[in-house]
């Protein structure tokens, strides 16, 4: 494998001396966080027998800071006849490989420990595992960039094939074009970063701050108690209910709102400035972050699936917030969730799909909708809860908070609704498309040849109307669809394996 830059990664290589900087700062922090109770009770009692349990903690410190110290000084990774072979420990050894064209996904991280002393953490992912499974945690910025092309610009010859589609020759020629107008980078500025905090993740970030609040509340309330029965809300309400208690419920609404917003444009801020994306030899590198750096490589032949998503705010900027998920690239695993472009438009979006998939977006054709029984269905067993309510408020004589119970009702068959209309499935040769949401509408575009496996079910009473669900389970996760007509799952399912079995191509 030929090396390209000043780097020799074809023999080991150390962390740099730097690190032990690193190494001590993580060794503190380990003793810090498991002796936390002791030291807080050393320092409320403050007893004559406090330096016993300080010299524990510092014989502690020194043994996790030497054991550290050796796994620092024994740690070498290096890139040998394709493969990666991370070397560590003294006494009990151990050695791992792996094939560069097993690696899915590259992280360089720069937490603000790290920044102080110009190290980067490389996180690698492959297929094998749930979790991160090597690690290299430091190495400068430029041997960090080196490292990250040397075991993402390898290619097999198994992945030369995987965006092997079948085009026509006008088809072919318009990707050229546009191939050559596309711009290697994209950057998203100052401004952009604004409308994108400003219309994105209302609903997460009330739901954090609704549990940040209720636990805040919870540590402090004692403070509120002006004895056994009173507090201070008491007095509040009493000389707002009868004339004030509207405006007081709207500010407190609208507050809210505001809140929600600014702490969306800060996290957003902090989370995505600077944010660049680079296209090379069909990998996808995205750089970014300000108290914490992050620089992103995702080889584009391991993409699973291509999301993007939009809401009504954010369409009226031509913003849209993509995803690109990878093996594991789960949503109740952060750590392989594949890479996030927090806004881009339609444009860039069109960009990222043909340096993926060489292939533009598809356009508006013929979609399937499914079954309007998925929304009886739901309705059905919405009534449950609020007959179940209805029923609490008739035994405790409180009839007249039914219209809270009306007015959710129909609040949530809205919600149900929405969500039934936005559902649409398109069935290209190459791809199956599915568009659902209720306020971000998300579409999916998964390739066909990214399918594991292929799955039908169908309960009694969806066979006497000819409905059912079609399961698609691929490496980055599984997309199901509920209630469609069977007879177009089952031709669906047909030429689906038909395909996977003709091409053979790799899902990796």
């Amino acid at each position: 494998m030929s090396q390209k830059t000043n780097y020799n990664f074809n023999q080991p290589n150390k962390l740099d001396r730097k690190a032990l900087f690193l190494v001590l700062a993580t060794s503190l922090w380990t003793v810090v966080r498991a002796s936390w109770p002791i030291l807080a009770i050393m320092f409320v009692r403050k007893g004559e027998k406090s330096w016993y349990l300080l010299a524990g903690i510092a014989v502690i410190t020194f043994f996790t800071f030497l054991r550290k110290l050796v796994d620092f000084f024994y740690f070498s990774y290096e890139v040998v006849h394709n493969e990666l072979i991370i070397k560590k420990g003294w006494l009990s050894k151990s050695t791992t490989v792996v094939s560069l064209d097993k690696i899915h996904e590259v992280n360089l991280n720069q937490k603000f420990v790290h920044k102080l002393v110009g190290l980067y953490l490389i996180s690698i992912d492959t297929a094998g595992s749930s979790k991160t499974e090597i690690e290299i945690n430091g190495v400068d910025y430029k041997k960090a960039l080196a490292f990250k092309e040397v075991i993402t610009n390898y290619e097999s010859t198994e992945v030369s094939t995987i965006h092997d589609f079948d085009t026509d020759e006008s088809s072919e020629e318009a990707t050229k074009n546009q191939a050559n107008t596309i711009s290697n980078t994209i950057k998203i500025g100052l401004p952009s970063l604004i409308k994108i905090g400003l219309t994105r993740n209302y609903f997460q970030t009330l739901g954090l701050m609704f549990a940040f609040s209720f636990q805040i509340i919870d540590q402090l309330q004692d403070l509120f108690y002006i004895d056994n029965n009173t507090t201070v809300y008491d007095d509040i309400f009493d000389a707002s209910y009868e004339q004030y208690i509207g405006f007081v419920g709207v500010l407190m609404i609208l507050a809210l709102i505001v809140l929600i917003v600014l702490f969306n444009l800060g996290r957003t801020l902090l989370t995505y400035y600077n944010y660049q994306i680079n296209f090379k030899k069909q990998n996808i590198t995205a750089s970014y972050g300000l108290t914490d750096s992050h620089i992103v490589s995702v080889k584009s032949s391991k993409v699973q699936m291509f999301l993007f998503q939009q809401n009504y705010f954010q369409r009226l900027m031509n913003l849209f917030e993509v995803k690109i998920k990878q093996v594991a690239s789960t949503e109740d695993n952060k750590n392989k969730k594949g890479l996030i472009i927090p806004g881009a438009n339609f444009f860039e979006l069109n960009a990222l799909f043909h340096v993926i998939f060489s292939k533009n977006l598809l356009d508006n054709q013929q979609f399937f909708k499914p079954n309007k029984r998925v929304l009886l269905l739901k309705v059905l067993w919405l009534c449950l809860p609020v007959f179940i309510a209805m029923g609490v408020l008739y035994a405790t004589d409180s009839l007249y908070y039914s219209w809270v119970v009306v007015l959710a009702f129909f609040a949530i068959y809205l919600l149900m609704y929405l969500g039934y209309k936005n559902e649409k499935l398109m069935y290209h040769d190459d791809f199956i498309v599915l568009k659902k949401g209720v306020w971000d509408i998300a579409t999916i575009y998964l390739p066909i040849y990214k399918i594991q496996k292929v799955s039908i079910s169908q309960s009694y009473f969806q066979e006497k109307n000819q409905i059912g669900s079609l399961n698609l389970h691929t490496a980055g996760g599984t997309v199901t669809l509920f209630y469609y007509d069977f007879t177009l799952l089952q031709q669906m399912a047909n030429e689906i394996l038909y395909k996977i079995e003709k091409n053979k191509h790799s899902w990796m």
